[in-house]
């Protein structure tokens, strides 16, 4: 899949509707989402395609995340200074395309989605517990860090795309990245 795909309010969800209650086809979304229609017969249900964009997203934001955080580590750069690279991944992946944005927000309706969003964020939080960030500090609270930050990062990436919110894109990447050195270091 080609890094045009796109989200829109045509998805199907598991029941074979959209999300607007109309009945879906394979076809509606990917000429809705700037997906070539051809790529609807490479999947077997709506909800297979809906899952393969967001497995499609995962997969890059999760190496551009690894690769920033190989060479902040290779640069001796401290935990906020990885928290910070998090966050500008995440935020610049969604001001590059907004329909990106599918990843951070709602996979209610969708079993197969909301089954690969709890697994994302898993691995997220893996990525965070990977960080050294201090002594005393144990893996396992590292994790639960990332969970509950994922939400908060989440929602200040949707608040610096949203044309109507005072949150700008330094201040998203400095306090977000605050927020989660804060999370990440609490004992």
């Amino acid at each position: 899949m080609n890094r045009s795909a796109r989200h829109s309010s045509t998805r199907p969800c598991s029941s074979g509707r959209t999300a607007a209650g109309r009945p879906s086809t394979r076809g509606r979304p990917c000429a809705g989402s700037g997906v070539p229609a051809s790529c609807a017969a490479e999947f077997t249900s709506g909800a297979e395609l809906v899952c393969a964009v967001f497995d499609h997203i995962v997969d890059d934001r999760s190496a551009n995340m690894l690769q920033s955080f190989a060479e902040a580590a290779a640069a001796g750069s401290s935990p906020i200074d990885r928290f910070r690279v998090m966050t500008t991944v995440m935020l610049d992946d969604v001001v590059r395309d907004p329909h990106r944005a599918v990843v951070l927000a709602d996979a209610i309706g969708c079993p197969p989605l909301v089954a690969r969003r709890r697994s994302a964020n898993r691995g997220f939080a893996e990525i965070v517990a990977s960080q050294p960030v201090g002594d005393g500090v144990e893996p396992d609270d590292l994790r639960l860090a990332g969970h509950f930050v994922i939400g908060g990062l989440a929602e200040i990436v949707l608040a610096c795309v949203d044309p109507d919110s005072p949150v700008d894109r330094e201040r998203a990447i400095e306090h977000g990245a605050k927020l989660l050195e804060a999370c990440a270091t609490t004992r």
